[in-house]
């Protein structure tokens, strides 16, 4: 019996500090707020993330066509899929919010299956407000012609909030 409470007691212990596990906050002005059915926060039931915190995510560099520019351009920040993966989220809808209230429904399912980014730099620099800035979810394509509609519908820019749904 002792040897079956003192079990008990230790996954208590585990499952209990892997749940309070938060993230660092952030030292200076947030630029993406994730809110809803999150597991990690680190703002009360929210997670808040400035430029340092993204780049402590799966930080990529890519070369690719959008349907809103000319010619390949260069893109840098981190995957969609880091960000949920940090966040705990698994499955759902992202309601992605612009600065304007904007706003787009992406699936969960998206951020594995188009390695979605989260651009916050641009050929180098980071992304304005007046650049579509601070974050431009981006699905990469190889040329022009490779994307679908819903795809380019769902390259919000201006992006500042995403809701989990799920």
């Amino acid at each position: 019996m002792h040897r079956l409470f003192s079990f008990c007691l230790s996954l208590f212990i585990f499952f209990a500090g892997a749940s309070a596990h938060a993230l660092d906050a952030p030292q200076s002005s947030p630029i993406l707020t994730v809110s809803g059915d999150i597991v990690v926060t680190n703002s009360g039931d929210r997670a808040e993330f400035d430029r340092a915190l993204l780049q402590t995510l799966d930080w990529v560099e890519i070369v690719t066509h959008t349907p809103f520019t000319e010619g390949p351009q260069t893109f840098a920040g981190p995957t969609l899929a880091s960000l949920l993966k940090a966040l705990g989220v698994e499955d759902g809808t992202l309601l992605a919010t612009a600065l304007n209230d904007y706003t787009i429904d992406i699936p969960v399912a998206d951020a594995w299956a188009h390695d979605v980014l989260l651009a916050v730099d641009h050929d180098g620099r980071p992304m304005r407000t007046r650049n579509r800035g601070p974050i431009w979810i981006v699905y990469p394509a190889a040329t022009p012609d490779d994307f679908e509609d819903v795809h380019g519908a769902r390259m919000i820019w201006q992006l500042n909030r995403i809701r989990v749904q799920r």
